[in-house]
Order: structure tokens, then sequence, then C-alpha cells
């Protein structure tokens, strides 16, 4: 049996973009693997029948091409999909799935960002694309884009992963699916976000970003199936995602928001005739914003955060009642309906994913995929979610839950606190981004990963209490873990910390704010709060709601609450790690939180900048940057946290009367 690495990074197959009907068993998906020799990614589109539990995935698209977005046509006879096969860039494919060779649909001459769906007909299909918009008066779109001056009028003017938005837009186009034939939708100074033709081919519904000079804030719009006749529909949210529309196409359910900056999304249905707005369930935090609607226009599943689980649950499209499905230590990432099943990517702390199929009961789960046994090979942590009283911050306790990934032996264990981002988010069960965590189990460290107060899944309150009090509720209740850990002998004082965005903002404040860490490794952080606000790309309106205040109404709190405020504290190695192009947490606050940690700290500090790294770097980025990232977490951790250290002074009388106690009816395992 073999230990985890870091270099396993490349045995790991992904599955994502999900695509099936209610209408048949055809499933369709994108795998995708990253290639050593290329330093790039393997994507190709497969097919599975769901209806066959004993049936295998067929690849459909050629390996030597990356394939994307893939869409079934209604009947589920033709895949189209996009791919780059010549000089012209990323194009609209057509896959005959009965048999047949794969051929070029457009000649796009703008930037085709995704396909939006086919008509009720099969006639044509809706994709969006990128249209180069001049910003002002001496800004000439029609030169190429690398040789324009960025012209920013709006925010926001740029988005991570993408970079600048300033100088295009957004808009939709349909295209004759026999003919080739291209018309552009829609038209304006705004961007379109997600479309949807509607079942009967009458009515086109997309997310719209508004005018003015803050266009995050965006709204559902309605229009005739050509674009004409466009009106808007709502105006009470601040932000709509993944609109799908009922079978019969009188409503449509998405993910919606009323407060900007807050990331506790709720179901929304709108009823099209009656243009009536409706709250389907305001006691449930979404996870992501897809939506599968039953044949009977009754349910709809979805994907909610619930008690630090992403797990499947089923709406009344009527409002009020929420099922959830069997609880099981399965984050499920993505869903689908096929056939009359539902089928979901799945994955858990010891294994990666796989897709899965189950009824809409949530009963008869089966295994479709094989893709990643590799993990079988391996010794696997012993995992465990444990309940642990902590401070509440306001005088009283509160239990919250933490992930335990163990090594073999029976401790004390040396320990990697890993803080998640967000704050409003939950332990993400991600082998992309956490590879390093294995490969530190493999040489005999325990990583404790808990969901403090501010994230999702537990309930509003619980989520927004840390508004406006980041680290200092939060950091507490990680001590506190460690406290108890350390007094039931499962921990000693070798400890070191690490996290990325928000929780990198929560490792750099906890080497200012206590002295319990040996080591940190600080990733994409939020380092000064207010020069965070102004350069992020959704920091505009973010940082307000989660600092409870714009700048010049809580200048002091801004200041507060940001960690280079206590670098002169700071008695941890510290590392940072950081994409170069980051918009999200831009490498100014890795470069601000450096310097004043080389200036006021003695202690050894590091900062490592990827070329052309994004904030997703870690779990999506270049291959040989991912595996570099991550065997840095592990080198530096065990090079600055690891030496052997003192334990706790307590007699083993007392530490064992104290670990039987704690640990009774505890623990849950995974």
């Amino acid at each position: 049996m073999k230990c985890f690495a870091v270099e396993d990074l490349y045995l790991h197959r992904t599955m994502q973009s999900l695509q099936g009907s209610s209408d048949h068993p055809r499933l369709v998906f994108v795998r995708s693997q990253p290639s050593r020799d290329s330093d790039t990614y393997h994507s190709a589109i497969w097919q599975l029948d769901t209806a066959d539990a004993s049936a295998h995935a067929r690849r459909l698209t050629a390996p030597g091409f990356i394939a994307s977005s893939p869409r079934l046509s209604p009947d589920g006879s033709q895949l189209a999909f996009l791919s780059r096969r010549d000089k012209s860039g990323r194009q609209i494919h057509l896959l005959p799935l009965a048999g047949g060779e794969a051929r070029a649909l457009t000649k796009s001459a703008f930037p085709i960002q995704s396909i939006d769906g086919w008509s009720a007909d099969a006639s044509r299909l809706l994709f969006s694309a990128s249209v180069p918009w001049g910003e002002d008066e001496r800004d000439d779109a029609s030169k190429p884009e690398k040789e324009r001056p960025v012209v920013a009028t709006h925010l926001p003017y740029k988005m991570d992963g993408s970079g600048p938005s300033a100088g295009h837009r957004t808009h939709l186009f349909s295209v004759d699916v026999n003919t080739g034939e291209q018309v552009q939708v829609t038209r304006g100074d705004f961007n379109i976000k997600q479309a949807r033709w509607s079942p009967d081919g009458q009515c086109l519904a997309f997310v719209r970003t508004r005018e003015g000079r803050q266009r995050h804030l965006a709204d559902l719009w309605l229009a005739d199936a050509d674009g004409r006749h466009a009106r808007q529909a709502t105006t009470q949210l601040s932000a709509i995602t993944g609109p799908e529309w009922s079978p019969d196409s009188r409503r449509l359910v998405f993910g919606g928001n009323p407060v900007a900056g807050d990331s506790i999304d709720r179901p929304y249905m709108f009823d099209v005739e009656s243009a009536e707005l409706s709250l389907l369930a305001d006691d449930i935090h979404l996870e992501g914003s897809r939506f599968a609607w039953h044949p009977d226009r009754q349910r709809i599943a979805t994907l909610v955060v619930r008690k630090g689980m992403h797990e499947i649950a089923v709406l009344d499209a009527r409002g009020g009642e929420v099922r959830h499905f069997p609880r099981r230590l399965r984050h499920v990432m993505e869903i689908a309906a096929s056939g009359d099943m539902l089928v979901m990517t799945a994955a858990s702390m010891r294994r990666p994913e796989e897709i899965f199929r189950c009824d809409w009961e949530g009963s008869d789960l089966r295994r479709l995929t094989s893709f990643n046994t590799w993990v079988c090979k391996r010794q696997r942590p012993r995992v465990t979610v444990r309940s642990f009283e902590v401070p509440d911050g306001d005088g009283g306790t509160e239990r919250i839950d933490a992930w335990m990934l163990r090594p073999v032996g029976d401790g004390p264990f040396p320990v990697l606190v890993d803080m998640h981002g967000g704050p409003q988010s939950s332990v993400l069960i991600d082998y992309p981004s956490h590879a390093c965590w294995y490969a530190l189990c493999a040489q005999g460290w325990m990583i404790l990963a808990p969901n403090a107060v501010g994230s999702a899944g537990y309930g509003d309150g619980f989520a927004r209490r840390l508004i406006g009090r980041w680290g200092e509720l939060d950091l507490p209740q990680h001590l506190s873990i460690l406290d108890q850990l350390r007094n039931e002998r499962l921990i000693d004082d070798r400890v070191a910390c690490t996290g990325k965005s928000y929780g990198g903002f929560l490792s750099a404040w906890a080497i200012g704010n206590s002295d319990v860490f040996r080591a940190a490794v600080i990733c994409a952080p939020v380092a000064n709060v207010e020069s965070h606000t102004g350069t992020s790309d959704t920091g505009f309106y973010v940082t307000p709601y989660a600092m409870g205040g714009e700048i010049d109404e809580v200048r002091e709190r801004y200041h507060r609450l940001s960690p280079i405020e206590y670098c002169r504290n700071a008695n941890a190695a510290t590392l940072l790690l950081q994409g170069q192009d980051d918009q999200r947490c831009p490498v100014g606050q890795s470069e601000e939180m450096f310097a004043n940690l080389v200036r006021c700290s003695r202690q050894p500090t590091r900062m490592v900048v990827y070329p052309g790294g994004s904030h997703s770097l870690a779990g999506t980025g270049k291959p040989s940057h991912r595996v570099d990232w991550h065997q840095r977490i592990v080198d530096w951790v065990a090079q600055y946290a690891g030496a052997p250290g003192t334990h706790a002074s307590q007699s083993t009388a007392e530490a064992d009367a104290s670990a039987s106690k704690a640990r009774e009816s505890s623990e849950q395992h995974a």
C-alpha cells in the first residue's frame, strides 16, 4: 500500500458539467485530467446510460482536443460542444450520437464563452460571446484587445480568472443547426450572464446586469424567443443564478439574494403569467445554482449546505416543504436529471469524486463510474467529523463541527489547522485543492478543519454573526479545539495553520493574535481590508457587507480587522503563496503582508508568486504550479513546525478521563 504524495495530483480525474434530461437516460459530462507532459489539462466529453447501472462510460470526443460546455439536444440524439480545433478559436461543434464525426458549426469572430441551450425543435442553438465595446470616444473597439488600453467607467471592470471585463460585453447569439447562420439576439451596454429558451420554444429567459456605475447587480429578464420585446421581470434581488424553466414553460426557478455581498442564496420561483416572485424556502442555504425539475412539475432537486455537507434537497414547487436526502459523508458537487433518476458527482474525504445515481427519494444509490480507483492503492487517513464545545464570543458557548484526518497511530500528532474560505462557506471535500492534506497525513500529521462561526449550513444567525467581527469570534473557536485535543493527548505543540482567501485572512490574523502556531502558510489572503476593498474584483460590495458598513462609516473597524496591523506580534515562520493574476485577493495583499513581516518579524518569511495564477490556482491552475504549491505547504510545515515539542502539562489519568468524555458520542466516521 503506497502513501499519498502531492504528485498524485496527476492521477486525479474530475467530472463536471453533467448534462441530462428527464426524457431519456443519456448523460454526458466532461472528464478532465492534468497532463504532466503538456502542463495543461486533457478534457473530453463522455457518455453514460444511467438506466443501466452496469454500463461503462464511453468517451465521445477525441482526447487530442479540449472539449467543454456539452449540451444534449432535446431528444438526446445530438451533442453540441465547444472545442478549439484550428486557428479560429473555440467554436461550436455538433456530434450525432448514433454515430459519425463531429463537425464545426460556427465560425464566430467573437470569442464564444458558453453554449446556453437548444431550441425546442432542435433547429437552433443559443450561445454567449464576448463582443468588443468602446468605453468612451477615444476607446477604439476595432483594435485587437491586447493593443487597447483598459478604460474603466464602472465596477466591476475586471473578473478573477478572465482579467479585465472593460472593453467588451457578453451578448447572446443563436445559430441555425443546418446552415450555421448566426443572429445576434441581445445588444446594449450590459452583460448577459445566463440564458435559457423555454421548453415550448416561445420565450427566452436571461440574467442581465444593470446599467450604471456599479454593475454587480443583476435581474431576470424575459423576451420573445428571438430576443424581441425584452422586459425586466425582477427588481427585488441583487443577484440571480441558474434559472431553469419548468417542463410546462410557466415558471422559472433560480437562486437569488436581496443583499449585495451576501453569499447565502435562497431558491426563488417566478410565475411568468402572473409575474409573481416567491421565495420557495427561507431556511436553507443553496450551494451553487443547479436545479433539476421532476416531470410532474411539482418537485425540484437542488444542492444545499447543511451542517457542513453539500447535499441534495427536493423542494416543493408550491413552496414551503423541503425534503433532505439521507445524510452521507459525501459532498455532492453537481446534479442533473436523467430519465426517472437523479445523477450527481460526489466525493468523500477518503475517495475523490465519481458519478452516482439515485431515485427522487434518495434511495437506490449506485456508483456509475470508477475513474479515481487509484486512491484505493493509497494508505488513506482515518476521517471523523467531531462536535466541539467552544466559546460563542458573547459570553456563552456553542457546539461546532470539525473534520479530523488522522494518520496511523495513537498520537500525540503534529497538527495542521486548515481554515476554510468564505467565510460563508464550509470545509470543502475537494481533493484537487487539498492534496497537501493527504501528503502530510502520510508523514504522520493530523489535519484539523473546523466549520467555525460564520460558516454556511448552520442557520442564518450562525453565518452572519461574523459580520464586522472577522477573526475576533472564529479564531478563539479554533484555539479552543486545539486546547481540547492537546488535553486529550491527541496533539502536541507542533501546530501549524493554513488557509486560502478568507482562510488566508484568518491564518494571517492567527499568527498576529496568538502564539500557538509555529508555522503558517498564508494563501491568497485578505491582508489589508481597506486596500482589498478597492482592488478586489468583488471587494467594492462584498467587503462593506462583511464589515457591516462602508469605509467612511466604520474606518476604524477596517483597520482593526486587518492582519497587517499585527505583523509585529507574529512569531511563526510564514510562507505566502499567491497567483500573480488573482483578482479576487490581488497579489498586493500578499505583498503587503510579506513586506510587513520582513520588516517586523524575525521568523523565516517567504513569498512565492505564480505567473498567470488566478484565485483558484490550488485546485485548477497549471498542473506544475499546483504540485509546487501543495509540496511547498508540506515542506514548510514539516520544516518549521515538525520538530519535537513539549506536551501540555497533564497527568495521564486526567488526560485519559478528558479524552474519554470528549469523544463520547461526538465523532461521526466518514
